[in-house]
């Protein structure tokens, strides 16, 4: 895989890392953002940022990061 990331790979990975607040994580969201369709990662996206703060128990980050682990390997939404 190269790591030669496009600039909307670049842009789609930073919007989320800023969105969870998770900008130590650029590169493990870069790596997803080439993994899976960026349709599937925005939906996660929206339904993590979507919960109460208090109905998470260790980060937003961590929870998406879950869900993308759990539904990628369920759906397949790769590229």
């Amino acid at each position: 895989m190269s790591t030669d990331y496009d600039p909307h790979e670049i842009k789609l990975a930073n919007e989320i890392a800023s969105t969870l607040k998770d900008r130590d994580s650029l590169q493990l969201h870069l790596q997803l953002v080439r993994k899976y369709k960026e349709e599937f990662l925005r939906r996660i996206l929206a339904k993590v940022m979507s919960l109460d703060e208090s109905k998470i128990k260790r980060s937003r980050a961590a929870l998406y990061t879950f869900l993308i682990n759990q539904g990628g390997s369920n759906h397949d939404p790769g590229h």
